[in-house]
């Protein structure tokens, strides 16, 4: 008997579970950018070119490299961080911060 009256209490809450289904804002253009952005972020510097070099050789060619994937490393970090609110305001719009 009370495996009945369990559910027809579950098939009675089912189609409003339906229904908030249904309100929840459709977030995969911002869930695409930020997997995108965090792909970004973690790009390695390629240092291929300066393999075969030695010494101060290698090293002054592997500087300008590394500081160049610094700087996109910073970029991409905020990129990331953009996207990530964009992606949580679209979850809840109602959050603090979001417009």
């Amino acid at each position: 008997m009370t495996r009945a009256l369990l559910i027809a209490f579950a098939l009675a809450l089912l189609p409003v579970g339906a229904a908030r289904a249904e309100d929840k804002p459709d977030c995969t253009a911002q869930k695409t950018t930020y997997d995108d952005a965090v792909k970004a972020s973690k790009v390695k510097p390629d240092l291929t070119s300066c393999k075969e070099m030695k010494g101060k050789e290698k090293k002054d060619c592997e500087a300008p490299i590394k500081d160049k994937a610094k700087a996109d490393a910073t970029e991409a970090k905020a990129k990331v961080t953009d996207a990530k609110k964009a992606l949580d305001c679209c979850k809840n719009p109602k959050k603090k911060g979001c417009t």
